[in-house]
């Protein structure tokens, strides 16, 4: 499967993903500006190791990088999983 080029939009499920995205930060901006490390970062987007958890710095951290108050963001940070989308359909 191809990768979109860089600029082009991309689909995701995942929120973290998409609110990264949606401020135009790249993975290693994520890690700058959070503090958490690119495989935890990696590996939320792609819905591995449950729900994401963050101390609250990285929280503050996180929402500010992504332009969000906490109460902006989703209530589950975590991708819905195959069954979840079904059952939404």
């Amino acid at each position: 499967m191809a990768r979109p080029k860089k600029g082009q939009p991309q689909e995701t499920d995942s929120p973290i993903k998409k609110l990264r995205l949606a401020a135009g930060l790249s993975q290693a901006d994520l890690v700058r500006l959070t503090g958490l490390s690119i495989a935890t970062i990696s590996r939320w987007e792609r819905g591995e190791g449950g729900e994401p958890t963050m101390t609250v710095y990285q929280m503050k951290a996180f929402c500010q990088a992504v332009n969000k108050t906490l109460e902006e963001l989703p209530n589950s940070l975590k991708p819905p999983s195959k069954s979840e989308d079904d059952e939404a359909k």
